[in-house]
């Protein structure tokens, strides 16, 4: 059966992204959108803490919140350079 509309790429990449996890157990029916885990991510939201003048501890708190990464004052200071 043909597609009536066109199809929003980005939306249907969340959308089978979304469906993977919650076949593997990864995901809930409510779950938003499948977050940017990157590196490049981690480094941005850095810089901007530092910027914010965020302490160390907080920028190490949401690290290991966001993208499970548990870093020491030194190893974040060493990325935010």
């Amino acid at each position: 059966m043909p597609v009536k509309e066109p199809v929003n790429q980005m939306a249907l990449t969340k959308s089978i992204g979304r469906k993977m996890a919650r076949t593997l157990g990864r995901g809930s029916e409510h779950e938003k959108d499948i977050e940017d885990r990157s590196l490049a991510k981690a480094l941005h939201v850095l810089k901007e803490m530092k910027a914010a003048g965020k302490t160390w501890q907080e920028m190490g708190a949401r690290m290991e919140r966001e993208f499970g990464a548990s870093l020491e004052k030194d190893q974040l200071k060493a990325l935010v350079r």
